[in-house]
């Protein structure tokens, strides 16, 4: 008989805002995951990847086995359905792909490679599962990335305003989850429009003087879903929306 529902990852930037929410019997982060083994639930969600993307790529083995520990318990466990949060890296070009296109795993970084593995590894493994990949995050706790430098002076000299991110605030991600299940999809791109990454720095940060030393990556993942979670067109949210997002994270942030 299978019991509640449990979160992987509880004590991370994404894990952590979903269990503040509330609602799981079984809370894992890496120092308990054993304690997962033969066990039953309605539903697991798992956030337990690390997102160290510079890490991963500079020590490879040590990511894949990072993974591996993650997925050694899983194969005891049964679940009615398992949600995988995983990230656009799976793609090494994010520009115009959607749902349907296929990664290229030939010339892929590591860290892209991994998570792909990990998501066939689940897929393999589980009855019914849902897969949502996401862009830059931002939200209450927020740890790593360039809203962070420039929000604590940090290393600004490497950010590069011919950049263009994809930002989603992780807070909708419970409600995202809730609809990606009630429609019953495998696969979901939690795509939002692209922001260059200048328009963040005239609205929010014009007193900053960066370095542009850092890579100018261009994100442009797309969705074929964007209706289902509220939006319109190939992004859940578009321009305008993300950056008035970000302004009341910033000044939240800057409140503290």
């Amino acid at each position: 008989m299978s019991a509640g529902d449990a979160l992987i990852g509880c004590t991370g930037f994404v894990g952590s805002i979903l269990a503040a929410q509330g609602g799981f019997e079984g809370l894992y982060n890496s120092r308990n995951i054993g304690d997962i083994r033969g066990r039953s639930f309605r539903r697991v969600i798992c956030a337990g990847v690390s997102a160290k993307k510079w890490l991963a790529n500079k020590e490879p083995e040590a990511d894949r086995a990072g993974i591996a520990a993650l997925m050694e318990p899983l194969r005891t466990v049964r679940a009615e359905s398992f949600v995988l949060i995983s990230t656009v890296d799976v793609f090494a070009s994010s520009e115009g792909v959607d749902e349907a296109t296929v990664p290229n795993r030939a010339g892929l970084h590591p860290y892209g490679l991994h998570r792909l593995e990990l998501e066939d590894f689940i897929l393999g493994q589980f009855p019914r599962v849902h897969i949502l990949r996401l862009p830059a995050l931002f939200g209450p706790g927020l740890r790593k990335n360039i809203l962070f430098d420039l929000l604590n002076d940090n290393m600004v000299d490497a950010v590069n305003p011919d950049a263009a991110f994809q930002w989603y605030p992780v807070q909708r991600l419970h409600g995202d989850i809730a609809a990606a299940e009630a429609a019953g999809l495998q696969l979901s791109h939690l795509a939002t429009e692209p922001l260059p990454t200048r328009e963040i720095l005239d609205a929010f940060f014009s007193d900053k003087v960066v370095g542009g030393k850092g890579a100018a990556p261009v994100y442009d993942l797309r969705t074929r879903h964007a209706e289902i979670f509220g939006g319109k067109g190939p992004y859940l949210m578009d321009r305008a929306q993300v950056l008035a997002e970000i302004g009341r994270f910033v000044a939240a942030e800057r409140r503290r």
